[in-house]
C-alpha cells in the first residue's frame, strides 16, 4: 500500500522521522504503522474525500497545540515517536488505552477527565489523541484493577451516555522501547475491538486467544466442529463451560454468575466431559476447550 501511495501522489515524501515544523505547511503527514514510517502528501495533490479516507486508514499527524506542554510532549512521544518527555520520578509505567464508541465530539474533554479523576491515581496522566481516544499513563505500580475500569466505564455511560473500552497494557521499565511497545499494543487493541466489540476491558490475555482462532484454516476449524459439536446443539452448555473457564474453574462464582445451583453446574460439567471426552481438570483440555468456546461464540 505504501508504494501505491508514493506512486499515486507524485510529489509525496517518505522518511523515518516525524515531520519538522517547516514540513507541516505544504504537506499532510501520515504514520503508516507502529514502525518509523512516515509519508507526507503535498496538500495541493489531495482532495477532501481522499484526505478523510487516509485519516481513517492511518495516523494523521495534526499536533493539538491546545494541549498542556506535558500532555503535548507525551502525545508526540507515544503516537508520533517524538522526543522522550521527562521521566523524572518515574520508575515504571503502564499504558491504559481507551476508546470512546460513538460520537464524542460534543462532549467536553474536561468533563470526561473529571470523571476519570475520581478513579485514577493522582500522579496518573491522561493523554488525548483526537476526540475519542487516548491513554492513561499510570506510574510507579500505582495501577487500577480491571474492576476499577469496569466501574469507570459504567459511570461514564451513566453520566454521559456513551460507551468506552479500555486496553490494559503491560508494565514497562524506563529502558523499554516505550513508543514501539505502545504501537504494538495499540494495534492489538484495534484487533480486540473488532473481535469483541461489546467488551469493556481488553488485554493481551483476552485478545490473543481470539487472534489465534481467527488465524486457523478452515480445515483446522473443522476439528472444533467435530470435537465440540455439542456446543452447536446446546447453547446453554456452551455458556456454562465458557463462564466456568473464565471464572478460573471456581464453581461457586460460576454458579452465582449463571444463577444456578452448584449441583446443576456440576451436572453440566459432567455432561460436557461425558459427551466430548475432554476433562476440564486437565490443563491442555482446559485450553483447547476455551478456544472451542471462543470459536462457537465468534459467529463463524
Amino acid at each position: 500500500m505504501k508504494h501505491k501511495l508514493l506512486a499515486y501522489y507524485k510529489h509525496s515524501l517518505e522518511q523515518a522521522t516525524p515531520p519538522t515544523p517547516s514540513q507541516l505547511s505544504d504537506y499532510y503527514w501520515f504514520k503508516l504503522d507502529f514502525q518509523d514510517d512516515w509519508i507526507g502528501i503535498q496538500k495541493q495533490e489531495i482532495d477532501v474525500s481522499q484526505l478523510e479516507l487516509l485519516k481513517a486508514c492511518y495516523d494523521f499527524f495534526q499536533p493539538d497545540e491546545t494541549l498542556e506542554k506535558e500532555e503535548y510532549s507525551w502525545n508526540q512521544y507515544l503516537y508520533f515517536n517524538g522526543e522522550q518527555p521527562s521521566f523524572k520520578n518515574i520508575e515504571t509505567l503502564r499504558l491504559i488505552q481507551f476508546q470512546i464508541k460513538g460520537d464524542s465530539a460534543s462532549i467536553e474533554k474536561k468533563l470526561i477527565e473529571s470523571a476519570f479523576d475520581g478513579f485514577i491515581h493522582a500522579n496518573s496522566l491522561i493523554i488525548w489523541n483526537g476526540s475519542n481516544e487516548g491513554v492513561v499513563i499510570e506510574q510507579n505500580a500505582q495501577y487500577l484493577e480491571e474492576e476499577d475500569f469496569i466501574a469507570l466505564a459504567q459511570a461514564l455511560q451513566s453520566d454521559f451516555f456513551f460507551s468506552i473500552c479500555f486496553y490494559i497494557g503491560k508494565e514497562l521499565k524506563l529502558n523499554s522501547p516505550v513508543p514501539t511497545v505502545f504501537g504494538q499494543e495499540r494495534n492489538l487493541f484495534t484487533k480486540g475491538l473488532a473481535f469483541m466489540p461489546k467488551s469493556i476491558v481488553l488485554s493481551l490475555e483476552t485478545i490473543l486467544p481470539n487472534l489465534l482462532i481467527s488465524r486457523l484454516r478452515e480445515d483446522e476449524l473443522e476439528l472444533f466442529k467435530e470435537w465440540f459439536s455439542i456446543f452447536e446443539e446446546d447453547k446453554e452448555l456452551l455458556l456454562t463451560i465458557k463462564t466456568f473457564i473464565e471464572n478460573n474453574g471456581h464453581s461457586t462464582n460460576t454458579a452465582k454468575q449463571l444463577f444456578i445451583h452448584r449441583n446443576t453446574l456440576q451436572y453440566r460439567l459432567d455432561k460436557f466431559t461425558e459427551k466430548t471426552g475432554f476433562d476440564l481438570k486437565n490443563y491442555h483440555s482446559y485450553i483447547t476447550t476455551y478456544l472451542a468456546c471462543l470459536f462457537y461464540t465468534s459467529g463463524k
